[in-house]
């Protein structure tokens, strides 16, 4: 089932050239260490150029999600040894590392592009290392400590592989699927049935108020069937799940509980 809420654009990513001539080989190999070349084929020119030219600090984690016998989750990171040998064995989002129906591997970065002053470009950043048994309204969220999103700068994307190709949904600043608040903001992406493989993303340009800043950010999965209202029934909180996502009472078990990633500003 493809979800589409008011203001989302559903494409098709056809590969003719990955990464274009306008960069190195260089730039090429450092954009391909962080981005898939579904992602890759979906940016503009402009966007790599910025990256490649940019500031950049990257943080980089692998989480594993078990489902244990009484059916809650546990999450533990996956050490560098490991996390090289899970990348090295994965192929169009299945891993073949060790991976079960109860077991999962996520990968989520967090990037700050700094473009000057006190402006930045953050942009959480998260693959699937084996297809979800679940497919519903998973949540991802980043939460500025000492600083603030600035409104109209938000987007997000969900990249999948379905019947021989692979297809992207846009999200807008102001589509339905956001919720924003003073410290930060969330998307709820839909991931779609029939899909195997998924990775989404969330950007937006951030202004520091503090020479400590922070930013943060997570990935919730839903573990069962949530509508889009439950999802985003929350609150960004350093008290959430991933120091982000702060969910009521009645949906918070309904999600995978994984930890998160952050970066200083």
């Amino acid at each position: 089932m493809k979800v589409v809420a008011a203001f989302i654009i559903i494409g098709t990513l056809c590969f003719v050239n990955n990464v274009k001539a306008t960069i190195s080989e260089e730039d090429e190999t450092f954009l391909r260490s962080i981005f898939s070349e579904a992602r890759l084929n979906i940016m503009s020119e402009e966007e790599k150029e910025e990256l490649v030219n940019g500031d950049l600090t990257v943080n980089e984690k692998i989480y594993q999600v078990t489902q244990t016998l009484n059916g809650t989750f546990t999450y533990s990171e996956v050490d560098p040894e490991t996390a090289e040998l899970i990348k090295e064995n994965f192929n169009n989002g299945v891993s073949t590392y060790d991976a079960t129906h109860e077991t999962t591997y996520k990968r989520i970065t967090i990037i700050d592009n700094y473009i000057g002053g006190s402006t930045h470009s953050v942009l959480v950043y998260t693959q699937w290392l084996v297809t979800p048994a679940t497919k519903s309204f998973d949540v991802t969220a980043m939460r500025i400590d000492g600083g603030y999103v600035v409104d109209g700068t938000q987007s997000g994307t969900q990249v999948y592989w379905e019947d021989g190709e692979y297809n992207y949904i846009n999200y807008s600043w102001n589509g339905t699927n956001i919720r924003k608040t003073d410290n930060g903001f969330g998307i709820s992406m839909n991931l779609v049935n029939g899909a195997s493989y998924f990775e989404t993303d969330i950007s937006a340009n951030v202004v520091t108020t503090s020479s400590d800043a922070v930013a943060y950010g997570t990935y919730q999965h839903a573990v069962t069937d949530v509508t889009l209202n439950q999802s985003q029934s929350y609150t960004i909180s350093h008290n959430g799940l991933g120091g982000v996502v702060n969910f009521t009472n009645s949906v918070y078990n309904l999600y995978d509980g994984m930890a998160g990633v952050s970066i200083s500003l």
